[in-house]
């Protein structure tokens, strides 16, 4: 999972002229720092009421196991990038999961397909929604984002990315280090640099998979396909 917090309730920024948000991670009203992908917050979206994303004993962190089991995604799709379409409807905004816990310790990522089901902000507003779909193959990736604020001017421009990834670890528990050598926001190419974020996957016993990461304000949960 991804993620670093603020102290206080943090705001969601989102850098001009991009939906790319800064790395620091969210925390609760409180000031007592949440977990990306926790529960299903109030709030939140069908999709992850209907599936939620709670750490029962039936889930444990199995990924390195579940490496190669599935069959790799297509890099290539037919969008800028070669990113595929969204999987799911965009997720509406929730509160943060302050029980979720604050460290990053699962494991590698699985190859598949990666659907944003849940998230989540520090500042408790429902208003505006995370739209994403992550694509996995070996330590490559493609990306396709839409962020809604919230601040009441909709969706904002779809935002493509293709790169490589590595894992790193800190104080924090694992970040995952993007690189891009694609990005396109909208019809525009831009300069995207590079993304260092709190994140881990989660893995049940028959390999179905959560991919969780935080960001300024927010935490996201995906789930593979």
């Amino acid at each position: 999972m991804l993620v670093a917090m603020v102290a206080g309730a943090t705001s969601f920024a989102v850098a001009c002229g991009d939906d790319e948000v800064s790395t620091a991670p969210p925390e609760t009203d409180g000031g007592s720092s949440g977990r990306e992908g926790g529960g299903s917050p109030s709030g939140g979206n069908d999709a992850a009421d209907d599936d939620s994303d709670s750490r029962g004993d039936e889930e444990s962190d199995a990924g390195d196991s579940c490496v190669g089991k599935f069959e790799a995604p297509d890099l290539n799709g037919s969008g800028p990038c070669g990113t595929q379409d969204f999987g799911e409807p965009a997720a509406n905004f929730g509160p943060v999961d302050a029980d979720a816990g604050t460290t990053y310790t699962g494991t590698a990522l699985a190859d598949g397909i990666y659907d944003a089901i849940n998230a989540e902000r520090a500042s408790g507003s429902s208003a505006g929604s995370w739209r994403e779909t992550f694509v996995v193959k070996g330590n490559r990736f493609t990306r396709i984002r839409q962020v809604d604020t919230g601040g009441g001017g909709g969706a904002g421009p779809i935002s493509y990315r293709s790169g490589t990834f590595v894992y790193d670890t800190d104080d924090d528990g694992q970040r995952i280090r993007l690189t891009y050598d694609c990005a396109q926001t909208g019809d525009n190419p831009v300069d995207a640099g590079v993304d260092n974020l709190p994140s881990d996957a989660v893995v049940a016993s028959d390999c179905a998979a959560r991919y969780r990461y935080g960001a300024s304000g927010i935490r996201v949960t995906l789930r593979r396909r």
